[in-house]
């Protein structure tokens, strides 16, 4: 059975029971609330680019959340996002912020629902194309430290056989805190494997060799670890 550590944010811990491995999850950011206004709510469409967002959004909206949100157009940015939704939702074909582009027309009045550390493409890829856009940043990520140097020891000692990053922030989080408290830097587990374009963009810019799996699917990460691992263990 394969040790694979799963980095997430501490609010969106996954229980997975998949024969093939045993999951670790570890927290390495927190998901912090920020306040916000609503002066306007003059748009066409809405887009939530996280759970979490459509989720923090409706708790402090409350009950104007119908009146914000019923006969608008809602745009989630991946099924798991779009599953939290309690409106009818669209999803892009790429389930990413270049599908969510594709999705929206000239002259669309778009407010984008986000965390304040999100993609600063897409906005302006949409005012490029000719929407109307205004942004909500109802939420940021905050690095967790405790607990890394455990990572550290569970590196050296080859007791983790692969890491999953769900997010380009993510990667360079623990990129970071690795780089200050792991002392040995030749301890990285063999495999290391991607959920999506933005986040394999990132983890190159640290020169790192990985699989990318195109749906932000964290089931099917496990798998084509547990894949790997079954094919090199076949050539052998």
């Amino acid at each position: 059975m394969r040790r694979i550590l799963l980095l997430r944010p501490e609010e969106k811990r996954e229980e997975l029971k998949i024969e093939c491995a045993e999951i670790i999850n570890f927290p390495i950011l927190r998901l912090v609330e920020d306040d916000f206004s609503l002066n306007d709510l003059n748009f066409d469409t809405f887009i939530f680019t996280s759970k979490f967002a459509y989720i923090s959004f409706k708790r402090r909206v409350g009950k104007s959340i119908d009146e914000i949100l019923k006969g608008r157009r809602i745009i989630a940015i991946g099924e798991k996002t779009a599953s939290a939704i309690d409106f009818e939702s669209e999803i892009p074909d790429k389930q990413n912020w270049k599908g969510i582009v594709e999705m929206v027309r000239r002259g669309e009045r778009v407010l984008i629902i986000r965390s304040r550390d999100g993609n600063r493409n897409l906005p302006l890829e949409l005012e490029r194309r000719g929407a109307f856009v205004k942004t909500l940043d109802i939420y940021h990520a905050e690095r967790i430290e405790s607990g890394f140097e455990k990572l550290c020891s569970m590196f050296a000692s080859g007791s983790i056989d692969a890491i999953i990053f769900s997010s380009g922030l993510i990667a360079e989080s623990f990129f970071s805190l690795f780089e200050k408290y792991c002392v040995k830097k030749d301890i990285l587990p063999e495999l290391m494997v991607s959920l999506g374009e933005e986040t394999s963009n990132k983890l190159r810019e640290f020169n790192v060799n990985f699989i990318e799996v195109k749906k932000p699917d964290i089931s099917m990460a496990v798998r084509e670890v547990c894949n790997y691992f079954m094919e090199k263990f076949n050539n052998m």
